[in-house]
Order: C-alpha cells, then sequence, then structure tokens
C-alpha cells in the first residue's frame, strides 16, 4: 500500500442515493436502508472511509445505528422553521450530527434569498455560535455575503459551500463559470471561514483529470491554506451531470472515483497537503472525534 492509500478519507458531502429502479410502494419504508447501503458501497468502492451525510434524518439515524461515526449528520435548516433556536439546539444535542446548513442562496435562481437580508437566518448563526455548531452556507454564488456573518460571529465556524459558485445541474447553466470566485478568495481574511471544494471538475472544459481548474485551484490553497479547505464529492449530483462539453467515449457525469482521484493521485499536492484537503481538516473543524463510534 503507498502513502497516498493509506490517507483517511472524509467526504464532506454527500446525500441519500436512489435505487436505479424505484421501490414498489410496499417497499417504501426500506429506502433509507437501501440509500444507507447504496452510499457504503459507493464509499467502499473508491476507498472513502467517512462521509458526511447531507440529508434526511431517517438516512442519518439508521445509518449512524448501521456504521456508528461512519456517517456523520448535516443537518439542513429551513428558513421557514418555526423556532430556527430551538432547532439548531436540537441538532447540536442529537449524537449523530456533526454540523448545519444553511441555504441562504436560492439555486433555481443562483441569487441570495430575500429572507437572508430580512435576517431571517439570524437565529441559526447565532445559535449555533452559541453551542459550537459549524454551519455550510450554499451561497450560490452570493458567498460575499457572508462576510458580514463572519464578523458579527467570530466564534462560528462557518463552510462555504461548492467552492462560492453556483453549479450545474441544479443552478442555471450560465451560471456554470468562476465568476463569483474571487469574491470567495476576498473571504479568506476571515479565519472563522472556510471552503468546501466541491464540484470543480463541473467547471472544467477538459476530462479528467481536469486540468484546467487547477489555476483556481491554486489560488484557492494560496488564500485559505490546506486548513481551511475540505473536500466534499457531492457525488451523486455530479454523478448525474451531463456535461455537454469536451470530447467523452461515454456521456455518465463525473464519476465518484474521478471526483476524488483528480486531487488524490494528483502531483501537484504533496503527502500533507492531500492529508489535509482530503480528511485532515475536516475532522478537525468539524470535531469528528467528539462524535465518533
Amino acid at each position: 500500500m503507498s502513502d497516498i492509500d493509506a490517507i483517511e478519507i472524509i467526504d464532506t458531502q454527500i446525500h441519500g442515493p436512489n435505487p436505479g429502479v424505484p421501490l414498489e410502494e410496499d417497499q417504501a419504508e426500506l429506502l433509507p436502508m437501501v440509500q444507507v447501503e447504496l452510499a457504503r458501497e459507493a464509499m467502499d468502492a473508491v476507498g472513502v472511509d467517512i462521509a458526511l451525510a447531507v440529508t434526511g434524518e431517517p438516512f442519518i439515524d439508521l445509518a449512524h445505528q448501521r456504521y456508528p461515526g461512519r456517517f456523520p449528520g448535516v443537518a439542513t435548516f429551513s428558513h421557514t422553521h418555526a423556532d430556527l433556536d430551538s432547532e439548531v439546539r436540537r441538532i447540536r444535542a442529537h449524537p449523530a450530527m456533526v454540523a448545519g446548513r444553511a441555504l441562504v442562496g436560492d439555486f433555481k435562481t443562483a441569487v441570495m434569498r430575500a429572507e437572508f437580508d430580512e435576517g431571517v437566518f439570524d437565529p441559526i448563526y447565532a445559535a449555533a455560535e452559541e453551542v459550537g455548531l459549524p454551519i455550510f452556507n450554499s451561497t450560490h454564488g452570493g458567498c460575499a455575503r457572508m462576510a458580514a456573518i463572519a464578523e458579527r460571529h467570530p466564534d462560528l465556524t462557518l463552510i462555504i459551500d461548492h467552492i462560492g459558485v453556483a453549479q450545474h445541474p441544479v443552478s442555471p447553466p450560465q451560471t456554470m463559470h468562476w465568476g463569483p470566485f474571487s469574491d470567495l478568495l476576498e473571504l479568506a481574511k476571515y479565519s472563522n471561514i472556510a471552503v468546501k471544494l466541491c464540484g470543480a471538475p463541473l467547471l472544467s472544459e477538459q476530462n479528467y483529470p481536469f486540468g484546467d481548474v487547477w489555476p483556481y485551484l491554486e489560488k484557492l490553497f494560496e488564500a485559505f491554506g490546506f486548513d481551511r479547505v475540505m473536500w466534499g464529492s457531492d457525488y451523486t449530483r455530479l454523478g448525474t451531470a451531463d456535461r455537454p462539453r469536451g470530447a467523452r467515449p461515454r456521456r455518465r457525469g463525473v464519476t465518484y472515483a474521478e471526483n476524488l482521484d483528480f486531487l488524490r493521485r494528483s502531483d501537484r499536492l504533496g503527502f500533507e497537503e492531500k492529508q489535509a484537503l482530503l480528511g485532515g481538516t475536516a475532522r478537525q473543524l468539524l470535531r469528528l472525534d467528539r462524535d465518533a463510534g
């Protein structure tokens, strides 16, 4: 086994994968178990040790029961929830949860939600800072607006999803570019902001190993360092994103293995950099040891 193959791999974003053929109506209650096992099998196939489950509580609870410590949960807070303060505290007390997620950007339009400016999300950040719950932020291109949150809540760990940009296939195709990326780099001055490196292959005009994304990634690493950047796959989304660019033998999106190996097998990163990016940073910033096992 090479040193690279010995690195602990922590994927900071998966959603519940669905079976290729929908379950029959009388089998619907089995869906969480099917999803957990599909995810576990996919992880085992590519060498992922731990994956943050950004999905519903039935999946997270069952995964915690079957594979303790392997699927730490990330709860998505709805801005329509009647009592966000209490909900944040409930999630912090949940034995399988390690973080929350705020959908501050509207993925359908790739703009920040009006509710963000109206202060609807403020109770999430205030309560999360108090109880020590890291918050992922899906900004969909509006990451510059997170500067004010970082300033108001200096003791809160904020992670910007998807390298700060809107991405195919959930956002409008015209947003598939690096335009807002400079806004992300400006946030590096806030020590409580980290970045989820997720979806970069979808912004490539090339096939694996997506060489044209590296000028941007190098700027990311230079700005934030490897102690504030963590890899996430979002493999179910990337696997269904049929990029209409580049010559490829099969039109099948980006595979889970490609998603990981363009970083793990790259000669542009050293061993310690890969160790941090692919697991170490997530383990430290999300305090995974506290919830392991």
